[in-house]
C-alpha cells in the first residue's frame, strides 16, 4: 500500500507551448503535479472546475475572447481556487485589474524556479489558512445546542474542562477560555460530587457540568 502523499496539483492556463513545457518542467522539480495545460480562458473556467486544482498558473493575454484575469476573477469567486499570474506583461491597468481579482500573485517571465517555489507555498498556505476547517461547524453547532440547552433549562451553568478552564458558559459565553476560579469565584473548584462529569468512549472526562443556580 502506497502511503505517499497526494502530490498537489497545479493548473496551467497558457497559449506558449513553450512557455507551459518550461513551468512544467519546473513544477515536476518542485513535487508538483499538472492536471492540465489549458489554452483558453474560457477552457480555463471549466478546466479549474473539473480538476478542483490546489492553484492555477495564469497567463494574461490568452488565445481565445476572454483574457486571464477575467478567467481568473471568474474561478476565484466561483471554487475559491488560489490564482497566480505568469506574464512578461507588466502595464499599470493590468496590473490594477491583477490587483483586483484577490489573486495569490504575480510571476514576471521568464519563470524563476525559487519565484515560483516561493508563490506556491504561500498561495497554499494562504488558502488552508482561509478555507474553514469542519471542526469549526462542529463546534458551532455544539455550542448552538449547548445554548438551546441552556434556555430550555431556564438556569445558568458552565462546562469546565480537567484544566479548570471554562469550556462553555451559560447565559454569559464569553466567559469561555476563562479559568472556572476566576470567572466564578464564589463557586468551589471543579469537580465536586454534584457536578456531572463528561465522559469520552473510555470513560475518562473530558469534563464536568456546573449548575450555577437559579437565573
Amino acid at each position: 500500500m502506497d502511503d505517499a502523499p497526494a502530490r498537489r496539483t497545479v493548473l496551467i492556463v497558457e497559449d506558449d507551448p513553450l512557455s507551459a513545457r518550461v513551468v512544467e518542467k519546473i513544477l515536476d522539480r518542485l513535487g508538483y503535479g499538472v492536471c492540465a495545460v489549458i489554452e483558453t480562458g474560457e477552457e480555463a473556467v471549466a478546466g479549474a472546475e473539473a480538476h478542483a486544482p490546489d492553484v492555477v498558473l495564469m497567463d494574461i493575454n490568452l488565445a481565445g475572447t476572454m483574457d486571464g484575469v477575467t478567467a481568473a476573477r471568474a474561478i476565484i469567486e466561483s471554487l475559491g481556487a488560489p490564482v497566480i499570474f505568469l506574464t512578461a506583461a507588466v502595464d499599470r491597468e493590468i496590473m490594477d485589474r491583477v490587483a483586483a481579482t484577490g489573486a495569490a500573485g504575480y510571476i514576471q517571465k521568464p519563470v524563476k524556479l525559487l519565484d515560483l517555489k516561493a508563490n506556491l507555498e504561500m498561495a497554499i498556505t494562504r488558502r488552508q489558512r482561509e478555507r474553514p476547517c469542519p471542526t469549526d461547524a462542529a463546534a458551532q453547532l455544539y455550542r448552538r445546542l449547548l445554548e438551546a440547552v441552556g434556555h430550555a433549562f431556564g438556569r445558568p451553568f458552565a462546562v469546565v474542562d480537567p484544566d479548570g478552564r471554562v469550556l462553555f458558559a451559560h447565559p454569559d459565553g464569553r466567559l469561555a477560555g476563562e479559568l472556572f476560579a476566576e470567572a466564578f469565584p464564589g463557586q468551589p473548584p471543579a469537580p465536586t460530587e454534584t457536578d456531572t462529569p463528561c465522559p469520552d468512549a473510555s470513560g475518562r472526562p473530558l469534563g464536568w457540568v456546573r449548575l450555577l443556580g437559579s437565573e
